[in-house]
This record gives C-alpha cells, structure tokens and sequence, in this order.
C-alpha cells in the first residue's frame, strides 16, 4: 500500500506545483492558527511540530449533512472512523469515533480548548466493547465554527486520554448576525438482501443561531437546533427458528420473514447552546459557554421466537422483538476569566460535565413472571458528573531566544452512580423453567448498583521556543494524581526544522497515560449475546472488576494504561497555494484495558448454577489485557487554483494504520478453577481486535465556489478488512475461521445556489453510489440464518444512499 499510494501523491504535488494559477491565491488556508496543539497564541498548522488538521466552517457544515458529528469527523478526516453499531442495545444511542485505528476511549475531546466529559455508558458489544466513549453527537453540530484534530500523543498537554490525538471543536462567535436552516433528507437504497427499494431514515433538521455584540469587542452567541431520524431496516430474511430452545411449528412458520432489525435506530435530538465573550476591562475578559443536548433513541434487540423459553405464547403468540429506549441528558458548560497583565496572560476557569442515561425497553417481558408479566420495563440509569478548575499561565520569555512559557494546574472531582431497574425488571419468578428478568436486560438489581467518585490533581509545564530561525523546540511535562488509581508523570518532547521557508521537518516523542474512565470502574449491565460457536443466544453478565463474582472468574484491580509515542514527519509548499504533509507514527500501549471474551463453558455453566447464578450463562469483565503497537502513516495535499470564474480546493488525504498485539495476558489461576481450557480472550476476540479498523483509508475531495454557485465532490475509499466467522467453511487465520471484507468506495456530492444574497439552496447525496460493505458468507451461523447480512466493523455503515436538500437563510 504504501508503495502504491504515496509515490503518485507526491508526484501529484509536483504537478501540482507546476499550475501557474496556483501562484494567484491567498495562502489563507494553508496557514491558518490553530488553538490545540501549541499555546503559542500564533502557530500555524503548517509551521507546527505536529501534525494538526484544520477544517473550517464551509468544510464543516458540508459533512454535516445528516446532523452527526461523528459522521461527519469520519467524512473529513482519514485517520478517524464512526462505526455505525446495530442491534445492540444501548451502543445504538451512545457512539464513539477511532482516531489512527485507536479505541474511541483514547482520543481526547476539547471544546473552545476545554476538556469535554465522557458518557456515562460504557460500550458494550462493538469491536471496542468496553470503552467509555465521549459523546460526540452530544455536540450541536450547528454550533460548530471549525475543528481541529492534533494527530499525535498529547498527554503531557492536556492530560489522560490523549493517546492517539487531540479534537478540538471551536464554537461560533461572530458578533452579530445570525443564521437559520431547515433540511430533509432520506436512505433510498436498492436493498439486494430482500431485494426491495427502501425509501426510510427520514431525517428533519431544524436549527438557527444568533449573535449580540457585547461592549466593544465582546459576543452572545447562542442557538437550538433540533433533529428527528426515522430509523432504517437492513435485516434480511432469515431461517433462523433452529435457535429458539424447541424448535416449535410456530418457530418455523417464521422462517424466510424479516423478524430482526438491523440498522440505525430512531431518535430524536434538540440542542441548546451559547458562546459569550464579555471584555469588563482593558486586559480581563470573562467568557463563558455551554451545550446541551436531550436525546431520545430507540435500539434494536434481537427475536425472541414462539417456542423458547424466553416468551409466553399467551403474551406474545407470534414471538417478539424488545425494544430498548435511551433517554440521554447531556450538559456541559464551561465559565472563567482571562487576565493579561505585566507581560503574564491568566486564564482561570471552571467547568460541569454531566451525562445521564436512562435505559429502558418495551415489547418485552420478564418470561419467568409468565402472563402476569410486564412489556415494559425501566432497566437502570446511569448517571456521570465532572467538575474541575482549571488554571493555566502563558508568558513570552526573552532568554537570549524567545521563549513561550505555560504553566497550569487543574483540580477536578467525577461522580458515578448507577440506580436499579423496575423489580420486575430482575425478578425471578415462579415459573423457573424460564429465564427470569426482563429480556434485552435484565434490568440492573439493587445489590449491583455504584456509587462511587474521585479526585483527580494534576500540574503540567510546557515551553517552546524558536531557537533559531530554522529551528523550534518544544518540551512538556505533566504531573497527575488520582485518589483511586495513584500517580502518573508524562512528557513530550518535539521539534520542527525548516530548511527552507517552504520545507521542514518535525518529529516528536513522548509518553501518555489513560487512566480507568471512572464508569469503567463501576459498571455492570447483562446483554443477550451469540455463545462462542454462534449457533444461539446466552445471557451475558458484564461485571465490574471488583465483583465478587467476577473475582472468581479471574478480576483484578484496573491499573492505567501506558502509552508511548514517536512520529516523524515533514511538510512543503511546492508552490504558494499547494501544501503537501506526511507523518510516520508508532504508537506502543502497555497494560491497555479490553473487555475479555464471554466466559462461557458447560464447566462455567456448572459452576454458575452451583451458586445460585442460573439466570446468566456467562461472565465478562474488564482487565488490562493486552500490550499493543499501532503505527501508520498519514499523508496530506491541499492545492488551490482559480477555476471556471471561482475557486476549486483540492485535497487528498491518506491514512495507513496497523495494530499489532505484543503480548497477551491470558493466565488466571482463578478462571482455571472453574474450567482450566477457558482463556480470558478467545482467538476470535484477539483476531477482532487486531482487524477492527481498516488498514488504510483515502479522502479525495473537490470544493468550487463561485459568486452564486458552489459544488462538492467528496470520494472515500475504506481499505478491506478482516473478521472473524462463525463459517466453519471459512479460510483459517490464527487459529480462527476469518472473512475478508472487500475495500469500498463511497461517493459524496452537494451542489449550493444562492437564490438571494442572504438564502441558499444546497441539495446532495451521501453514497450516491449506493454502495455497501461486502456481504457475510451466506452460512447460518455467519448471518444467524440470513437475518444480518452485513458485518457491522465497516465504517461505511449499511444504510445506503442518502439523500437532502437545505435552505439556509444568514442575517
């Protein structure tokens, strides 16, 4: 791939280079100042000793077009991904996005600068099960002024999590003025698994923002916006009653019909935010901001047939499909004061972080209670708070060189707390030969709730300096105390060399840490899941490493994990208006915590039942599992020319990425008790991991924008991946039956008209192609009798074309 890939782009940037129209434009683009990264107040993306990309306004609301900012990182950046979970449960409301092929739990996200809090639901069943990710589509999109994403390890900068990189979302905050927005959009897809056209995922996105001059040079910038998703149905026809327990005549009667769902769930989104700036005089300033966002979204479990155990025909005669409901509340807001003052400049704030999530779900019932069961159930609520202080100091130092000085100290304390569900959401009942607790839960009982918090110092020192002309240097170190996990100390050191005003290298090396997300600690949640041959469904416990019972299977004390980071890199303008980066990274993680595989045997079984645990089939937990080294590639060319009365942006943008497992721990005298052929990760579970992400992905894109007219092309090509099958006819790589899933393109277009000075018209489609991922092997346990047709690892995601339109009114 490599020798494919980046002797083309670099002869692209020649050729490039060679353009006289290039010579005519701004370089506006090219050297715009970024916050993250460097806090020297006047760094540029291109003059910086890491790599930083920058995506402003116009770039922004065109990847936008769904409403997801997760999708729309993934549409602009080639080293993040947004894997689009279905069927399954919670994770279809709560997603997370990968930066360099890294767990969605290992890049840090920064609003206006500032930390950004976790969610309060820990991943359950993605290729990253066991991470707490932070809730990106929380944000308000149509808050959003630009992005910057820092691809490097930042830990000595801004503390725990940012192992693979930074991304930072700038708010609005234009003084006056305003605009509002209204667009619809929907999949229409020529679906080949039931070969019919759907037309579904209607979406309807309502949003306007507003700006007051404050004084002189201070803003209230504050808007709302709402959006409302239909969901979309990608399950196939499936002859799937063998797995129900009996196999009954109402079981069959079923098969070839689409009685499972697999595809986006249905949600509804409305968001507030405000970004102010109050200058009270010369030199202090006050600013403050805040988003909300009050989610409701629905997700999909899996049929429970007639004939099992786990229905009541008298109920439910014709079997049914729970549905799980997440109602999420998530505020952030964010206030201080900046101080500059003999030299020095202040910055001292305060922040509130909190995410609540209520778990509940319907067409359900507790099978144990018989027909005096319940459909609906309230399953538990997970509730996660953050507050800090923060207090950062810059000075521009003379030391025989300039030198620019940052020191800072923050405080902050997190809460965690976990409430029980319906006691019906948990009872075992009378009726003992069914499994009791409501299905697609059960629901959390009161002996298993959390209630726990932390304390977390920290104090950090950077410096960078312009030693000579040529030559920057940047070093960092930060110092941090938790109350529960205990200390960690980190450092960076990076320096960029310019040989030419035009050409430079940059490099840096540095250590980072993620501690144990506090959720991580505490939570615990059961799950219907595939058993480990994939020919039925068991309960899953997932328990807390502190759990007695988990204990038992092997659990110890969560430790943070511990990373390293080298990357070298160059960046040159052949010409005025083309810049072309490419930056080598390796990126080795010690002690990194994964969910084990489902501890599951005949011999777990006995066991389980021997105390009284009948009602789950197997134990999960949380441990630091796994040594890992990620290193990759990253290659960027934008160019700029006059053309056909405007101007065209180009861009291609290339990321290569490979994880490989170092070591795994896989001994636990305490799980060989119970059955000594267990391992706490299976083969399949290791492959996954390793195969999870696609090993490289290409961003081509083309923005003209003219006086009244503007067109973008946008192609991406996600490389092919591989996973694990449940085919015993598959092909056998490392010990496991893998598939190999086929690299696929996708293709962006959005055309904008302005009919006045003041509305525009944008109409698009996200995959016009209508492509999809590469279909799993038609075999029943690979597609659970054809109900699900598609892997769900594929960032591409399995809803087809979409397609909208937008009218945007500025004033």
């Amino acid at each position: 791939m490599h020798k494919n890939v980046l002797p083309p782009l670099l002869l692209l940037a020649e050729l490039l280079a060679a353009l006289p129209s290039a010579q005519a434009q701004d370089t506006a683009a090219i050297d715009q100042v970024t916050v993250v990264g460097s806090r020297a107040r006047n760094r540029t993306v291109f003059d910086s000793t890491v790599p930083i990309d920058r995506f402003g306004a116009r770039e922004v609301e065109n990847a936008l077009s769904s409403g997801e900012v997760g999708a729309a990182l993934q549409a602009l950046s080639p080293s993040i991904n947004f894997p689009r979970i279905e069927s399954s449960g919670a994770s279809d409301s709560v997603r997370g996005v990968q930066l360099r092929g890294l767990a969605p739990d290992q890049v840090l996200v920064l609003i206006n600068g500032k930390r950004r809090h976790a969610s309060a639901v820990l991943d359950t069943e993605s290729s990253f099960a066991g991470t707490v990710p932070v809730d990106v589509n929380a944000i308000p999109p149509g808050a959003i002024d630009h992005i910057e994403i820092l691809r490097d390890g930042a830990g000595a900068q801004y503390g725990s999590d940012a192992v693979a990189g930074v991304i930072n979302i700038v708010l609005k905050q234009q003084r006056s003025g305003g605009s509002a927005s209204v667009s619809y959009g929907a999949n229409h897809t020529d679906f080949k698994p039931t070969d019919e056209k759907k037309t579904d995922g209607q979406t309807k996105i309502v949003n306007a923002d507003y700006g007051v001059p404050l004084g002189d040079a201070g803003f209230f910038r504050f808007g709302a916006e709402s959006r409302s998703r239909n969901p979309t149905q990608r399950a196939g026809f499936s002859d799937a009653g063998w797995t129900s327990w009996n196999y009954t005549p109402a079981d069959q009667a079923l098969d070839g019909k689409v009685v499972f769902k697999s595809g986006d769930s249905q949600s509804l989104n409305n968001y507030l935010f405000y970004n102010a700036l109050l200058p009270l005089s010369d030199g202090v300033d006050l600013y403050s901001f805040a988003t909300a966002n009050k989610r409701k979204s629905d997700g999909s479990a899996y049929f429970r047939y007639p004939g099992d155990p786990s229905n009541v025909e008298a109920v439910y005669p014709k079997g049914y499909r729970p549905v799980t409901h997440g109602d999420a509340s998530d505020l952030s807001v964010v206030a201080g004061v900046r101080i500059a003052s003999g030299g020095w400049n202040w910055d001292l704030s305060a922040r509130h972080g909190s995410n609540i999530f209520n778990y509940d779900v319907n067409n359900s019932l507790n099978a144990s209670l018989g027909a005096q069961s319940p459909s609906s159930f309230h399953l538990a609520t997970f509730d996660y708070r953050q507050n800090a202080l923060n207090a950062d100091v810059t000075r521009e130092l003379d030391w025989g060189v300039p030198v620019n000085l940052a020191v800072g100290a923050e405080f902050s304390r997190e809460t965690y707390v976990s409430s029980p569900g319906d006691a019906a959401s948990y009872a075992a009942g009378p009726f003992t030969d069914a499994p009791p607790g409501a299905q697609a839960g059960p629901g959390l009982r009161p002996q298993d709730v959390f209630d726990g918090s932390r304390n977390l110092r920290s104090v950090y020192a950077d410096i960078e300096s312009d030693l000579t002309k040529q030559l920057l240097v940047g070093a960092a170190a930060r110092y941090s105390d938790y109350s529960d996990f205990g200390n960690a100390s980190t450092g960076k050191l990076s320096a960029r060399y310019k040989f030419t005003d035009d050409f430079l290298l940059r490099g840096s090396v540095s250590n980072s840490f993620r501690a144990p997300a506090l959720v991580q600690t505490g939570f615990r949640f059961s799950t219907l899941n595939f058993n480990s041959d994939g020919t039925g469904l068991q309960t899953a416990s997932l328990l807390p490493a502190s759990d007695p019972l988990a204990r038992a299977f092997g659990a110890q004390n969560l430790k943070p994990e511990k990373s390293t980071n080298l990357s070298l890199g160059l960046a040159w303008k052949p010409a005025r208006n083309t810049s072309f980066t490419l930056d080598g990274y390796r990126i080795k993680i010690k002690d990194r915590i994964t969910r084990t595989s489902d501890l599951q045997s005949d011999a777990a079984t006995a066991y389980l039942a021997g105390i009284g645990r009948s009602d789950i089939q197997s134990v999960a937990y949380l441990a630091n599992l796994l040594d890992t080294t990620t290193t990759g590639l990253d290659a960027v060319l934008n160019h700029d020319l006059s053309f056909a009365g405007g101007k065209l942006d180009l861009n291609a943008a290339l990321n290569l990425n490979k994880t490989r497992i170092d070591s795994v721990h896989q001994s636990s005298a305490a799980l060989a008790k119970i059955d000594p052929d267990l391992t706490v990760l299976t083969n399949e579970s290791l492959f996954r991991i390793r195969n999870a992400s696609p090993k490289n992905k290409l961003v081509l894109s083309a923005d003209w924008q003219a006086a009244q007219w503007s067109l973008l092309a946008r192609a991406t090509r996600f490389g092919a991946l591989k996973d694990f099958s449940y085919d015993d006819e598959a092909p056998v790589e490392d010990g496991v039956h893998i598939q190999r899933f086929a690299a696929v393109w996708t293709l962006d277009l959005e055309a904008q008209y302005k009919l006045t000075k003041q509305l525009t018209l944008a109409v698009g489609a996200d995959n016009l192609l209508d492509r999809y991922p590469q279909r799993v092997r038609e075999t029943n346990n690979a597609t659970y009798g054809g109900a699900l047709p598609y892997n769900f690892i594929n960032p591409i995601g399995v809803n087809g074309a979409y397609f909208y339109g937008r009218l945007r009114y500025t004033f």
